[in-house]
Formats: C-alpha cells, structure tokens, sequence
C-alpha cells in the first residue's frame, strides 16, 4: 500500500509502503521518523536510480541504536522477525543522541521514488549475510551492533556464536 510522504526538491513524488518495508517498521517504532524524513526530503534534488542518505539534521533528532563495541561487552545474535540475515546486538548497550538522519530511496518503474529504509542515526553497511552484503559488512558489524531494546527477534535463532 502506497503512503504519499511529499516530493523531493526537484518535484520528483516519494512514498512509503507502511506495512511492507523497513521504512514501514521503523516509522511503526517512532512515527516521528515520517515528519524528519518529509523535512529532509524537501532539500533533496534526486535523479539516481538509487540513494542513501546521512544526513545531519543540525540538531537532536532521537537516539541511535547502532553503537561501537567492544570486547566487554555482551553480545548475541539473533534474526529479527521476517527477516533471514542474522542480526548482531549489544545486550548492555545504551542508544546515544545523534543529529542525523539516514534514509534509503528507490525509484519505481513510474519514476516515483519508494522510501525503502529510515532511521536515525548514521549510514552503515548492510548486515553480513542479507542480500546487498557488501565488502565492508562483516568488518563493520564485528565492532558495531543494535542495543538490544525489545526488537521482535525469533526466539529459535539466539546465539552467542557469530554465524558470519
């Protein structure tokens, strides 16, 4: 289901599936998300096919779950609800305050654009082992994780052990 957001700078339409996307799930945790990123979005002239974002939005926009790690700290793995690539979480994480925004558009066989992805906080690789894994996904994510803070997660798949 297509939710119409705003159009970017250059007039170009953009919209949300809300029920289908990562955009759809982040914005269903902070509905926030959906006013930051139609800000941002105003300021964007866009003509690439695809396009990811960080931008700083020059004051505090929410906390970011993604954090650096080390080795004192408690992690574990796990796949979150709907999702096959593992996952790595910080079980004594705390989320830190940030200014930026981060936002993945696609565009559409109609020229629209689809906002695939929103959350605050930085840009980071894909996670090792989802379908745009890139080179630099397993050496991020083996010193950075979410804070674990009641994600839904299947149960079946927790595990200490580093599955990448």
């Amino acid at each position: 289901m297509k939710h119409p957001i705003t159009s970017t700078r250059n007039g170009i339409p953009v919209y949300v599936d809300l029920v289908k996307s990562q955009a759809g799930a982040h914005i269903a945790r902070q509905p926030y998300l959906l006013g930051l990123v139609k800000e941002l979005l105003a300021t964007i002239t866009a003509t690439e096919a695809e396009i990811s974002i960080e931008h700083d939005m020059g004051r505090a926009v929410g906390y970011s779950y993604v954090v650096e790690t080390t080795d004192k700290d408690n992690i574990v793995y796990a796949q979150r609800l709907h999702d096959d690539a593992y996952t790595r979480f910080v079980k004594n994480g705390t989320p830190l305050s940030t200014n930026y925004l981060s936002i993945v558009l696609r565009r559409d066989a109609d020229g629209d654009y689809e906002l695939d992805d929103a959350w605050v906080g930085r840009l980071n690789p894909p996670r090792p082992g989802s379908a745009n894994e890139t080179a630099n996904s397993k050496v991020y994510w083996t010193k950075h994780a979410f804070v674990l803070d009641g994600q839904p997660i299947q149960l079946r798949t927790l595990t200490k052990v580093c599955p990448y």
